[in-house]
Order: C-alpha cells, then structure tokens, then sequence
C-alpha cells in the first residue's frame, strides 16, 4: 500500500486540483454571475418593452429563469460569487415586490395609471442599474460590497 509509506522525508502525492473550465461558460462562477445579472437586466428590459400579456409573460419567465439560477448556486460558489448571487436575488425579488405594487396602484383607481407607470419605470431604473454596476464587479471578480443593501 503506497498510502501508508509516508516517512518525514517522503510526502504522498498531491491530487490535482479540480479546476473549473475557462472562459464564459456556465461551468465557471464567473459564467454564473454573468448569466445572472444579464437574466435581471433582461426581465426588467422585457417588462418594460412587453407591458401587457401574452407578452408580459416574457419578462416574467426570464426573471423565473434569474432566480431559478441565482438560488440553485447560492452557498456553492467562491465567496466573491456568492455576494453577486445573493445581490442578483434581492435585485429580483425587491424589483418584481415594488412592480407589483405599483400594478396594483391601476386596480384601485384608472387615475392612478401614471403613477403606475412611474413607479414601475423607477423600479426598473433601479434593478437595471444595479445590475448593470454588479456585472461589472462580476467580470473583474470582485465581490459586491454590500448584497443586502438597497444600492450597490
């Protein structure tokens, strides 16, 4: 057995690594991040662009497809992705809370439809840019500062 022919003087092999593939590919942590503030940026992008069904649904498939993503790799990547998983998360979760809110604004009154479109315009500025700011982060692999907070 080579496994216990271990003097101070001979060490036992190291094992290789396993090494993630390169590039862009879902297989990396940094493929995941990308993959996931793109998906955020395209939820918000169709929902402003698709504002009534059928093709509202778009926007909310994407944003399924965000989370979906985001949750199944939460706690499973470096330390650095998981703050932009965590980030992506919240962004969706807060964006989608706050546009159904200001949807809900055009069921209590017809009058209130421009405060609707405000509301949902905002929430939409607000998880475009902070995705946009967390993609960024995500490219360089740096960590986003603060993912609970409600900036970047």
């Amino acid at each position: 057995m080579s496994h216990d022919n271990v003097t101070p003087f001979r060490r036992p092999p190291k094992r290789p690594a396993v090494r993630q593939q390169g590039g862009w590919g879902m297989k990396t942590h940094r493929g995941k991040v990308v993959l996931a503030h793109l998906l955020t940026i395209a939820a918000f992008a169709l929902n402003l662009v698709f504002r009534f069904p059928p093709l509202s649904y778009l926007g909310l498939a994407v944003g399924i497809a965000g989370v979906v993503l985001v949750y199944s790799n939460r706690g499973a990547a470096m330390p650095w992705a998981n703050t932009h998983h965590e980030h992506a998360l919240r962004t969706l979760m807060i964006g989608y809370a706050i546009w159904a809110l200001g949807s809900l604004l055009s069921f209590v009154h017809d009058a209130l439809t421009p405060a609707t479109l405000f509301i949902q315009f905002g929430a939409a500025i607000w998880a475009v840019l902070r995705a946009v700011i967390a993609l960024a982060l995500g490219v360089m692999r740096k960590p986003v500062p603060h993912p609970h907070g409600w900036l970047v």
